[in-house]
């Protein structure tokens, strides 16, 4: 991720329609889970029992986005709208291909991960978590 960092102009616009209506749309809980209404709406998936809270969060809400620079700044709003609705920590999640985007969050589980706590082992992807401030 520092090589895809270290590439990106600081360029902060605003966030593409198609971003801040998912934004706008809000949040549903469900058993637990924090999910991003407009993506519980179109995963039409209920948690299995394959899926931990953690995993079902992940696998509803991941939003792709086009470039590094708006998904930055979408995992920066978006980490700062869940803090200010819902208690305990969230973990946002940008993964970047060198093509294409993606955003993910999850609330912060004792006992449950979705990322190595490595994130130089991926090589395939930057990972970068957004923190609080």
């Amino acid at each position: 991720m520092r090589r895809f960092l270290g590439e990106l102009r600081e360029n902060r616009l605003g966030l593409s329609p198609k971003l801040s209506s998912i934004l706008n749309a809000g949040f549903v809980e469900e058993k637990g889970c924090v999910l991003l209404a407009s993506e519980k709406r179109d995963c039409g998936s209920d948690r299995t029992a394959t899926h931990d809270e953690t995993g079902y969060e992940c696998f509803v809400n991941h939003v792709h986005v086009e470039s590094l620079g708006e998904a930055l700044e979408f995992a920066g709003r978006l980490k700062k709208t869940l803090t200010s609705l819902f208690p305990g920590d969230f973990v946002v999640i940008v993964s970047f291909d060198g093509r294409e985007a993606t955003v993910r969050f999850h609330r912060l589980r004792a006992g449950q991960t979705w990322l190595s706590e490595n994130l130089e082992e991926y090589r395939e992807e930057g990972i970068a978590l957004i923190d609080s401030d």
